[in-house]
């Protein structure tokens, strides 16, 4: 299999720390994201920031990256983890940009829901590698 530049940039970096891989962590927020940008156009888009005909194809355009990343990030991990810290990297981002940009309300213990998504982020770093 040929190199890239993404496979240099990862070469290039130590990506673990003791018993720790942050390179999951790495394309789950490069997937994140993707996410945000593609929900955020979504969002303006259905409250009329954003017109249809623009923020649609776009959003549409951006999502269609994914698979690709994800293609590249099972270069290195497995589909599980990969799969799973991108969700719970995506799931805090997205959330922390309808509270902080667009105003939405989260309250009591759904912020401990937050919380343990980043306790599971360090578990799912954790290998026996």
């Amino acid at each position: 299999m040929a190199k890239d530049f993404v496979d240099a940039l990862i070469g290039s970096v130590s990506w673990k720390w003791g018993k720790f891989s942050f390179l999951p962590i790495f394309f789950g927020v490069i997937l994140a994201l993707i996410d945000i940008c593609m929900m955020g156009l979504s969002k303006m888009v259905s409250l009329k920031q954003v017109s249809w005909n623009t923020g649609v194809p776009l959003a549409m355009g951006l999502y269609a990256l994914e698979p690709l990343i994800f293609i590249k990030a099972l270069n290195y991990e497995g589909m599980v983890v990969t799969n799973l810290v991108w969700n719970l990297v995506s799931d805090i981002i997205v959330t922390l940009q309808g509270v902080l940009i667009f105003g939405e309300k989260i309250k009591g213990l759904r912020w401990g829901g937050i919380g343990m998504s980043l306790v599971a982020l360090s578990i799912l770093a954790y290998t026996d590698d």
